[in-house]
């Protein structure tokens, strides 16, 4: 579906009701996005044999890894006196809640009760969600019913250097969706940064965005035919190609923007590195000194608050590892939600992030009513597409 003419410049007009900024548990945007596998957390985030408390979409789960290694997700909290598990001790795959030794398996059944009758834990069950670890993230299913199929991101998993990470950013998650659809931000808000070192920014490109079966595919246009292509993925992913300071060429970068509640969302991110040998140990140097030189910097969120205070602007930040996270928190911590502000009056360079909201609007007012909604298929060969 592609957006031309006045068409491209509507409002979407979304009823509070259905609005896809709030993703509680009782919300239909939260219900929705529980219907999709989605990660929840970095593999690298609980060691094995350990348990913690995670929240998405403004609800608490306890995550944990078996003495396997392998990760689970259970309910927050013990079902017989409501004690948080994550601070119980997790036994072979099983986490024993430290109050009254209650022990649960992966799948949620009681499998023990040192104090009660045998009979007594077959009648009490946590609620256990199907989990799935890939590209060093926990992936999970927090829906009804069976899970759809996985999504796989084939081109991930060539030969290159995989580096996953996350960050919190306090805005959000749908104000990071739309700015991963929005090429033409990197102009302003990245004009200084490794964007301009390979020419990603060199003009303002204009965007054709159309939907597909996965999502949202949109060209970034330029005047000397370089054009590139980038995707949304949803519900909630951005598959794109990024500048990385060092390297000569763009790097593959999936972003999963992930609801913590309503004012704060975690990214996940897998880049890949098309590197070896000699060129992949000393790039992989530099992004170890890298990160052991922001642990001697002031904090990135301190810089941010700082720069929306007006006690530091943008400009006098200086170069730093992270500086293109700190412009872009910058724009979008400064950001309400969409039904926490005055309508957008919205241009020709919104056109993917229209085209993003009136998806989202359509397939929640349909999952509300019960009426069908969109199988999103996503093709292993996904490719996004250099314009340099």
């Amino acid at each position: 579906m592609h957006l031309e003419g006045e068409r491209a410049f509507a409002a979407v007009d979304v009823p509070e009701e259905l609005a896809y900024d709030r993703t509680g548990p009782n919300t239909p945007a939260g219900r929705y996005l529980r219907q999709f596998w989605i990660p929840v957390a970095q593999i690298t985030d609980v060691k094995p044999a350990r348990a913690k408390t995670i929240t998405i979409m403004s609800e608490n789960f306890t995550l944990y890894r078996g003495e396997s290694g392998e990760p689970h997700l259970i309910a927050h909290l013990c079902p017989h006196r409501h004690v948080a598990l994550a601070v119980g001790r997790v036994e072979g795959e099983s986490v024993r809640c430290f109050y009254h030794g209650w022990k649960f398996d992966q799948h949620g059944a009681c499998v023990d009760q040192p104090a009660e009758d045998e009979a007594f834990k077959d009648k009490v069950r946590a609620a256990a969600f199907p989990t799935r670890e890939y590209l060093g993230l926990v992936f999970a299913f927090l829906g009804q019913g069976e899970p759809p199929p996985f999504p796989q991101f084939k081109r991930l998993e060539r030969p290159g250097e995989v580096v996953t990470w996350s960050y919190v950013r306090r805005t959000n998650y749908f104000n990071s969706m739309e700015n991963g659809a929005d090429h033409v931000h990197a102009n302003f808000v990245h004009e200084r940064s490794a964007f301009s070192t390979v020419g990603v920014n060199r003009e303002i490109p204009e965007i054709e965005p159309w939907e597909t079966d996965f999502g949202i595919a949109f060209n970034t246009k330029y005047k000397d035919g370089k054009n590139g292509r980038h995707y949304v993925v949803m519900p909630l992913a951005a598959f794109i190609m990024i500048a990385e300071e060092g390297l000569d060429h763009l790097v593959d970068h999936l972003a999963f923007r992930i609801p913590i509640d309503d004012q704060s969302h975690r990214a996940f991110i897998v880049n890949l590195f098309e590197i070896f040998g000699e060129e992949r140990d000393r790039f992989m140097e530099k992004k170890r000194q890298q990160r052991l030189a922001l642990q001697t910097l002031p904090p990135i969120d301190d810089v941010v608050q700082a720069v929306i205070r007006g006690e530091l602007h943008i400009d006098e930040v200086p170069d730093r590892p992270d500086l293109v996270g700190i412009q872009d928190s910058v724009v979008m911590e400064t950001q309400p939600g969409i039904t926490e502000r005055e309508p957008d009056q919205l241009g020709r360079s919104d056109r993917a992030a229209i085209l993003l909201r009136r998806i989202y609007a359509r397939e929640i007012d349909a999952f509300a009513q019960g009426k069908p909604v969109k199988r999103w298929t996503y093709p292993e060969d996904l490719s996004p597409v250099p314009a340099v």
